[in-house]
């Protein structure tokens, strides 16, 4: 329908317009009422006073441009655009500015509103100490310009285990039987306090110990029962510095080797009471995974693509000593996220690492492997499945792959690893059940003493002592699949590229209201199932094969305390330097109460 514009006026002649009428009335042919305006001529008697107006306000606007321009030419600094503008950039030269994120304090960008720096605003680093706290699934102090913070915190898990066991395993250690022997057991699993945060911006620290460890001696003589007792062990002991050209982050102390991804998870956010097979066998032999060393981290623009390498020593204790100037280690991580949406609850995760290494002082390697669930606190009292026995090589290499999905409350983690051990003598320093130790100090590694029943001193496997093996090579792999019951998924860690925290719609509660009734939530529950596998039978040397199927339950009644069931059905294929089967199926159920604050 055709607009109609109508213009009422009141004419005070025929000949010419002596005053417009105060409104122009817009509407359609067939609408009422018509909408009425104010027009620009509303105060105006005629055309030509409007004409006049209209010449005045273009000569005014005019002039103001031409002043606008003489004072952009005689400034000391050009003018400010129109629009918000950006403080001026100084947080790399002592003054922080505003930002879109702020560096996390492992280096990452944290989306969150409360790391945000404040806007608009110029500040010297560290002319405010002051520091509010507040719980940020711990304790936490904040500086208000995020140059400053600490975390005061710890974790705790509290394990209880029950096994059977077929005829194979549960012979005595001469007969090829587990060594040491399998026992029901009530132990916490991790006992651990610690304290990070940030200082002056761009520096970031951290100082954790684990309260709960056994003396570790690389497992060569182990201590009776009576004689152990619980030392604390360092864990993460660092600093780094971020935001370095082309580096990106630096960190220098006792630290994760980028090497495997459930290695690099948070031992809080497991996805089953303990890691694969491969945590004991490479990724973490003897030092809890653990170690010192200096490390880089760094990452595109978009964080899809994510790499880091460095130089470890690779000891053979949890607490960050190593008296050689051998066992260095060059290991790297690169890591591609093709897919990464709703801030990683739908990705894909594809990654590679490598490792190479020189063997300690006196060339001695040993691989070995515990089993799903722990029949005892970290240390030598933990039953070992599967043992190469003590060997001699010049030289280790390693690769990891890395195959890991999230859609939702779905989640897949799968990863595989071989380990090349060059020119290697087997069952090199082992001694025959019932045998002393003779009155050297073998080769240096610790002082004369005498066997200890039931300890594995390396008489693992069906290899001949001292024979020349070549490349001895032993591989070990899993693949789990999670599904949340209630919804939720998994969150994910851009800058270790890791599974993180997960965080329940509604934390757990069960209670009376008050008119007597029972209202409760249920919390996060997740349930989950991993096949594993892991082989160290090549060449001459028989440490044995397990094959192992964990079906588990998580319970999150909140995103700092869960509690976590097991249900393990592990194959063992085993037979001793005495061609004593000890082959058979190990069962077990484990619970564990978790909390980390």
């Amino acid at each position: 329908m055709p607009l109609v514009l109508i213009v009422a006026s009141s004419l005070a002649s025929s000949a010419g317009i002596s005053r417009a009428d105060e409104f122009i009335v817009l509407a359609e042919a067939d609408a009422a009422p018509p909408l009425a305006l104010p027009t620009v001529t509303a105060n105006l008697d005629s055309f030509d006073a409007v004409a006049g107006a209209l010449e005045r306000e273009r000569q005014r606007v005019a002039a103001l441009e031409a002043r606008l321009a003489a004072l952009e030419k005689n400034a000391v600094e050009p003018l400010p655009a129109p629009g918000p503008t950006e403080p001026s950039a100084g947080a790399r030269t002592g003054v922080a500015k505003g930002g879109p994120a702020a560096p996390s304090k492992d280096g990452k960008t944290d989306a969150k509103k409360d790391d945000k720096k404040p806007a608009d605003e110029e500040y010297e680093v560290g002319t405010d100490l002051t520091m509010p706290t507040k719980w940020n699934f711990g304790f936490e102090g904040n500086s208000p310009h995020k140059d400053f913070r600490v975390k005061v915190g710890g974790r705790v898990q509290f394990d209880n285990v029950a096994f059977s066991q077929g005829e194979g395993p549960a012979q005595k250690p001469a007969n090829g039987g587990l060594t040491p022997l399998l026992t029901d057991s009530t132990n916490f699993r991790r006992a651990r306090f610690r304290i990070d945060g940030r200082m002056y911006e761009l520096y970031d620290f951290a100082a954790e110990f684990d309260f709960v460890n056994q003396l570790n001696s690389f497992n060569l003589v182990s201590p009776t029962e009576a004689g152990l007792g619980n030392y604390p062990a360092v864990t993460e002991l660092w600093l780094q510095l971020r935001e370095l050209p082309i580096l990106g982050t630096v960190r220098v102390g006792n630290q994760k080797d980028p090497f495997g991804f459930e290695h690099m998870t948070s031992s809080r956010y497991l996805n089953f009471m303990e890691r694969s097979y491969a945590q004991d066998l490479y990724e973490g032999p003897f030092n809890n995974g653990f170690i010192p060393g200096l490390r880089t981290i760094n990452w595109t623009e978009d964080q899809r693509l994510n790499w880091s390498y460095g130089i470890f020593k690779q000891n053979a204790n949890p607490f960050g000593y190593a008296n050689t100037g051998r066992a260095n280690s060059l290991v790297g991580r690169l890591v591609w996220l093709p897919v990464y949406e709703d801030e990683g609850k739908k990705l894909l995760h594809l990654g590679v690492a490598g490792r190479a290494q020189q063997t300690n002082r006196d060339d001695l390697v040993r691989l070995r492997a515990r089993g799903d669930l722990r029949n005892g606190p970290p240390g030598p009292l933990n039953s070992i499945y599967i043992d190469s026995g003590l060997l001699k090589a010049t030289w280790q290499n390693q690769l990891g792959l890395e195959f890991v999905g999230n859609n939702g409350p779905w989640s897949f983690q799968s990863e595989y690893f071989g380990n090349w051990l060059f020119n290697t003598t087997s069952n090199t320093g082992a001694f025959n059940p019932g045998t002393p130790f003779g009155s050297t100090n073998n080769s240096g590694l610790g002082p004369t003493v005498v066997y200890v029943p039931n300890i594995n001193y390396g008489t693992a496997g069906l290899q001949p002592k001292g024979a020349a093996c070549g490349t001895y090579f032993t591989n070990s792999g899993y693949a789990e699949v999670l599904y949340f019951l209630t919804g939720e998924s998994r969150a994910y860690d851009l800058f270790d590229c890791r599974f993180d925290r997960v965080t329940p719609r509604n934390n757990f509660y069960c209670l009376r209201d008050s008119s007597g009734r029972i209202i409760s939530s249920s919390g996060a529950l997740q349930v989950g199932a991993r096949y594993q596998y892991a082989n160290l039978s090549n060449h001459l040397i028989n440490g044995g094969t397990l094959n192992a199927l964990t079906v588990g339950l998580n319970w999150f009644f909140n995103p700092n305390a869960k509690l976590q069931f097991n249900y393990d059905f592990c194959y063992r294929d085993f037979t001793n330097n005495l061609n004593k089967n000890g082959s058979g199926w190990i069962t077990g159920f484990g619970t564990r109460v978790a909390y980390d604050f």
